[in-house]
């Protein structure tokens, strides 16, 4: 069963695991804040009010996952491969280094660990070099950006 999981993800083209990765995330993210809502935690972090909304445009879509993804994903993952882990392994290191710079609670941590699990496992399928950085990074942007708008016009 695993095995057919498996090559039915490889034979995704990779706009396709895109598409999945922001779907899962928002899932991630639901269940993670139907958790906080039942413990009285709330998610809403990362949002300052003393910044610009151009700044927060700036920092929160692009700069900021392009900072992540070169440092967790990048940086991370290769220096992994670089020491011969399996890849299960680099990417576990990825998702808690992820997940611990995002630590406002414990639900934040747990639901950054599994984002960060679903970048690293983008950043992993990428083809070569480029697509690997730019996977996770894309997706970090758009999910990102729906976030922002979400929380800008929809709170």
């Amino acid at each position: 069963m695993v095995s057919n999981i498996k090559k039915k993800v490889q034979s995704f083209q990779q706009w396709q695991l895109v598409v999945i990765v922001l779907l899962l995330n928002f899932l991630n993210n639901y269940i993670f804040a139907i958790l906080a809502k039942h413990f009285s935690i709330s998610l809403n972090k990362g949002f300052d009010d003393n910044y610009s909304f151009t700044e927060k445009i700036v920092l929160f879509i692009i700069i900021g996952p392009i900072i992540e993804t070169l440092l967790f994903q990048y940086v991370v993952i290769e220096i992994c491969k670089d020491q011969k882990m399996a890849l299960k392994y680099c990417c576990l290191l990825s998702a808690f280094i992820f997940a611990s710079l995002h630590l406002y609670n414990v639900f934040y941590f747990l639901y950054a660990f599994v984002t960060g699990l679903l970048f690293a496992y983008l950043y992993v399928a990428g083809k070569n070099e480029k697509d690997a950085i730019l996977l996770p990074l894309v997706t970090h942007i758009i999910y990102n950006g729906i976030a922002f708008i979400g929380k800008t016009y929809f709170s």
